[in-house]
């Protein structure tokens, strides 16, 4: 199912082609460090599903839990939150789902990192929980 979205002053914008089935969500201390936000959903979808108009930067944050580098793109005019790409899963982009324009049919099937969630988030959904690295939702489950 094809979706758009884009950052807060408009001057980055993408579309997807293909996306999961459901939301990723991190709460990982470099994503609510980034997103200063408790925890941050993303949507995957192939790499190649992605196509993005407009120049993102891209901040290279290798000081992660895991120890796997995680390339952040941003806008660097409003610095919005756009997508992050994994080590762990080259070939899939995980979109943050604030900056998508329609989420109404969208939930949780994961939170990861819960270790370093926030004291005061409850998760009340029946997604899976992982204490550390969720094992993502890479390739495999998110090709066409």
């Amino acid at each position: 199912m094809p979706a758009a979205g884009k950052c807060l002053c408009g001057r980055i914008q993408y579309t997807l082609e293909q996306q999961g089935p459901g939301l990723d969500v991190c709460h990982c201390k470099n994503c609510q460090r980034q997103s200063g936000a408790a925890f941050v959903p993303f949507l995957a979808t192939p790499l190649a599903a992605l196509q993005v108009a407009g120049s993102p930067k891209t901040f290279m944050d290798d000081e992660t839990e895991s120890g796997k580098t995680v390339a952040r793109h941003f806008c660097g005019d409003c610095g919005s939150h756009l997508y992050v790409t994994v080590e762990a899963a080259p070939n899939t982009a995980y979109v943050a789902v604030g900056t998508l324009d329609d989420t109404h049919d969208l939930r949780p099937e994961c939170h990861g990192w819960t270790a370093s969630k926030q004291e005061w988030i409850q998760i009340l959904d029946s997604a899976t929980q992982h204490e550390f690295e969720p094992h993502l939702q890479p390739e495999s489950t998110v090709t066409g």
